[in-house]
């Protein structure tokens, strides 16, 4: 189903008018849910991953996650905002309700005042992002793909927190480039690529040069090596050989994709002068 955000072009002077909210509509205690239990599963991998004595939603395990890389920091905000709704739901200082259209979650946990207030498309937002991670963390995207989806998850997901708190008070903030869709992809497993002083040109025709409109992952075997490649991160059509390790496929051999791929390129072979009916 489409995905449906608020934007604001301009300084907000006046809210567009409502019918009364209807006695049944309450806090969506079902998304809530929802994310919570996405938070468990986030929580329980990184677990596997950074071992730790320490409680999985306490602040000292916050401090201790690794920050290195990019995916590492966003991974450790992204954690911030779980431990919240996971603390909040399930502790009896904690409260949620509904102001505005805003879910607040809120409370005095530990002497710390925690706060998380979200849209529904937030939360919804909050578990998607989560469930990318887990699903494609061992998964064949290079690294640099993975970090760039989970940066524009990230950003979206700000825009939809109006509050946020707890012992280290805001969240981080990550500069938003290049531009890349994550609602949509196009897959492409027959570029043509031509390489030129130290660069490869991909041929891509006039009818799909907007990449706002054809947002294209190249599955590219170029020395003996699969890759996938955003269109985003092309410069007119280009990409510096140097720049090409890093969108290497993670893949058991150097060509072969999981099984599940077969059906996202699926083709029939076309007989010549048979009707396509």
């Amino acid at each position: 189903m489409p995905e449906y955000r608020q934007i604001e072009l301009y300084t907000k002077r006046k809210a567009l008018a409502f019918l009364p909210t209807p006695a049944t509509d309450d806090v969506p205690f079902d998304r809530i849910a929802a994310v919570a239990h996405a938070a468990l599963l986030f929580e329980a991998t990184l677990a596997e991953i950074v071992p730790s004595d320490l409680p999985l939603t306490s602040w000292a395990r916050c401090k201790e996650l690794p920050k290195r890389t990019r995916i590492e920091k966003i991974l450790a905000e992204l954690h911030r905002i779980l431990r919240i709704v996971r603390k909040v739901s399930f502790h009896s200082h904690g409260h949620a309700d509904m102001r505005d259209g805003i879910i607040c979650l809120n409370g005095a946990i530990d002497m710390v005042a925690l706060s998380l207030e979200i849209t529904a498309s937030g939360l919804d937002l909050l578990e998607t992002m989560t469930a990318y991670w887990l699903v494609n963390r061992d998964g064949v995207f290079p690294d640099a793909y993975i970090e760039m989806t989970l940066g524009e998850y990230f950003c979206d997901l700000v825009a939809e927190i109006k509050r946020f708190s707890d012992e280290d008070r805001i969240l981080y903030q990550f500069r938003r480039s290049p531009a890349f869709n994550r609602h949509f992809r196009f897959d492409c497993d027959n570029p043509k690529v031509a390489a030129s002083d130290g660069k490869l040109i991909f041929e891509i025709g006039e009818r799909y040069r907007d990449a706002a409109r054809y947002s294209i992952d190249f599955y590219l075997v170029w020395d003996d090596a699969l890759h996938i490649i955003p269109v985003e991160v092309l410069k007119n059509g280009e990409l510096h050989c140097e720049e090409l390790p890093k969108w290497r496929a993670r893949t058991p051999d150097a060509f072969s994709l999981p099984a599940e791929f077969r059906t996202r390129f699926a083709r029939e072979k076309i007989v010549v002068g048979q009707p396509m009916t």
